[in-house]
């Protein structure tokens, strides 16, 4: 028998852990939201730019956009840091999808 063994008890098995999901990882890092953010200002900002992009500057905007929209949800969900950037990122993204629309309706209708 050893020290704090009772008589008559098994031997405790080793350490346990502190409850029933195991230890608490942290957070991960805010590269989703950083990523949105990016990409939903590159989407809004790209078909506005002084340079001739003439036949595809209403579709620079859906790469990008979509891209920032699907990050911006990703890092939103879950634990993670960064969750205001992501947001905004998403935000961004889909105003940049919203304009993107426009500038292709705009450009298809005939007056």
């Amino acid at each position: 028998m050893t020290y704090g063994q009772h008589p008559g008890h098994p031997p405790h098995p080793g350490p346990q852990w502190p409850g029933p999901g195991g230890p608490v990882l942290p957070p991960k890092g805010p590269g989703l939201g950083v990523a949105a953010l990016v990409l939903g200002l590159l989407a809004l900002v790209l078909p506005f730019l002084p340079v001739d992009m003439t036949g595809f500057r209403a579709y620079v905007a859906f790469p990008f956009g979509l891209a920032g929209l699907v990050l911006g949800v990703l890092g939103c969900v879950g634990r993670r840091g960064g969750k205001p950037l992501a947001a905004i990122g998403a935000v961004l993204s889909f105003f940049a999808l919203v304009v993107g629309m426009i500038m292709v309706v705009n450009q298809t209708v005939p007056y």
